[in-house]
C-alpha cells in the first residue's frame, strides 16, 4: 500500500520525507512517495483527473476552488470524530480553510501583508507609533511629517513605500471596499474602474507625485530600503519579519493595514495547507498522514515558522512567537482576513492580472497617466480577456 504526496515547496521536501519515514515505521507495509510538483501542475492534474496524489499542497484561492469542484475530500467528517484537533489551531487561521460548511485542508502556514516601520523615523519626528484603526489619511499625514523630519534635500530617501504592483495596490482597493475583479472573477467593469478604485489609486499616486514622500516603484517582496534606512515605513509581506528583526531589533515596528475612512478593517490573507484528493483509494490512511504532517510539532511545522505564522498553537509557543509582540500583532491582524486571494497556481488568471494591471499602474505612477482614464481602459481590456 502506498500514499503519494504532491508538494509545491522544494525547501520543505526533506522535512516531509523525515515525517514520511516515521509514518512508514509505524505502519508496516505502507510506502510514502513525496514528489515536488509545481503548484500549477498539481492543479492541472487534479482538474484533469490525472493526479496520482493522495495528499496535495495547495495555496490561497486554490483551496476554495478545489473544494467547490469536489476535488478534495471534506475533512469535517474526521474533525467531527476528533473534536480536539480543531482546537490545536489558532481560530483566526483555521477559519480560512473553512468554506461553505466544508473543511478543505488542514493549514500548515499563514501570513499576509502589512506595515513595517522604523521607530527612529517616528521618534525624530515626534510622532506616536501607529495604532489599531488608523486610516490611510493618517498614513499620508504621517508620511509627510516623517519626510520633513528625516530627509534632507537631495537625499534619495522616502518616508513611505507602497509598490505600484497590482498585489499591493489591490490591498488599497480591498480596504476601500472593492477589488480588481468581481467576486466570481468574471468581470472587471465596475470594480477595476469603480469610484472607490479610482479614489484609492489616486491617493497612492498623490503620495508619490504630489507629496513626494513615497518611492515610485513596482518592486515586489522587497526589504532592502527599510534595512538601508532608505524608507521609514513600507507595505509588504509579514514574512520578512524574521529578516528585519536581527537588523533593526527594537527599532522595528509592525502595524496592521490602514483603512479608508468609509471602509472597514480588512486584510488579504495568505495560507498554505494540505488536503486529501477525492480520488484517493486510502482515505483513512491519508487522513492519518495528514494529521502527522499538520497537527503535530514536527520538522515541517517548525520549519515554516522561520517566515510564516504557525497555525498550531503548540508550535507557535515552542518557538517563542507567543512572547513576541510583533508576531502577536500579525496573528491579531489575521483575524481581519478577507476571502483567500487568487493563487499563483491559477496560472491563467494570475498571469492575466500581472500582464495587464501592472503596465497600467506603471503608466500611472511613472508617466502621470490619468487614473480614471487608465482604469476605464484597463477594465475594458480585462473584460474582453476574461470572456475569451
Amino acid at each position: 500500500m502506498q500514499l503519494v504526496v504532491h508538494l509545491d515547496e522544494p525547501w520543505q521536501k526533506e522535512s516531509v520525507e523525515e515525517i514520511a519515514r516515521r509514518f512508514e515505521a509505524l505502519n508496516p507495509g505502507v510506502k510514502i512517495i513525496v514528489k515536488v510538483v509545481p503548484n500549477g501542475e498539481i492543479l492541472t492534474a487534479l482538474y484533469n483527473g490525472e493526479s496520482d496524489a493522495d495528499l496535495v499542497q495547495l495555496f490561497n484561492g486554490d483551496i476554495v476552488d478545489c473544494s467547490k469542484n469536489g476535488l478534495l475530500l471534506d475533512l469535517k467528517i474526521w474533525l467531527g470524530q476528533n473534536h480536539e484537533l480543531k482546537s490545536l489551531f489558532h481560530p483566526s487561521i483555521f477559519r480560512l480553510v473553512e468554506t461553505e460548511g466544508r473543511v478543505a485542508v488542514l493549514p500548515l502556514s499563514a501570513s499576509m501583508k502589512g506595515i513595517f516601520y522604523n521607530k527612529q523615523w517616528f521618534d525624530k519626528a515626534g510622532i506616536p507609533y501607529p495604532v489599531e484603526g488608523w486610516t490611510w489619511n493618517d498614513f499620508e499625514e504621517i508620511a509627510v511629517r516623517l519626510q520633513r523630519a528625516n530627509v534632507h534635500e537631495g537625499e534619495e530617501r522616502f518616508a513611505a513605500r507602497i509598490s505600484f504592483h497590482r498585489e499591493y495596490i489591490g490591498l488599497l482597493l480591498l480596504t476601500a471596499g472593492t477589488d480588481w475583479l468581481s467576486p466570481d472573477r468574471n468581470r472587471a467593469s465596475g470594480y477595476t474602474n469603480s469610484v472607490k478604485s479610482v479614489q484609492a489609486v489616486n491617493w497612492a499616486v498623490d503620495l508619490v507625485r504630489k507629496h513626494q514622500v513615497a518611492w515610485a516603484t513596482q518592486e515586489y517582496f522587497l526589504n532592502s530600503d527599510l534595512l538601508r534606512n532608505e524608507a521609514g515605513m513600507i507595505l509588504d509581506y509579514y514574512n520578512m519579519l524574521h529578516e528585519f528583526q536581527p537588523h533593526l531589533k527594537e527599532d522595528l515596528g509592525v502595524a496592521g493595514l490602514p483603512l479608508f475612512n468609509e471602509g472597514h478593517r480588512v486584510n488579504e490573507p495568505w495560507v498554505c495547507g494540505f488536503g486529501i484528493s477525492s480520488k484517493t483509494v486510502n482515505p483513512e490512511l491519508a487522513w492519518s498522514l495528514l494529521c502527522e504532517l499538520t497537527c503535530t510539532n514536527n520538522e515541517l511545522t517548525r520549519l515554516v515558522t522561520e517566515g510564516s505564522i504557525a497555525p498550531l498553537r503548540s508550535v507557535y509557543s515552542e518557538v517563542g512567537h507567543d512572547s513576541d509582540p510583533l508576531r502577536n500583532a500579525i496573528l491579531a491582524e489575521l483575524a481581519n482576513s478577507a476571502q483567500l486571494p487568487v493563487s499563483a497556481g491559477n496560472i491563467a488568471l494570475f498571469e492575466l492580472l500581472d500582464h495587464y494591471v501592472n503596465p497600467a499602474l506603471a503608466r500611472i505612477v511613472f508617466e502621470g497617466a490619468d487614473v480614471k482614464e487608465t482604469l476605464d481602459d484597463l477594465a475594458i481590456v480585462l473584460d474582453g480577456k476574461l470572456q475569451d
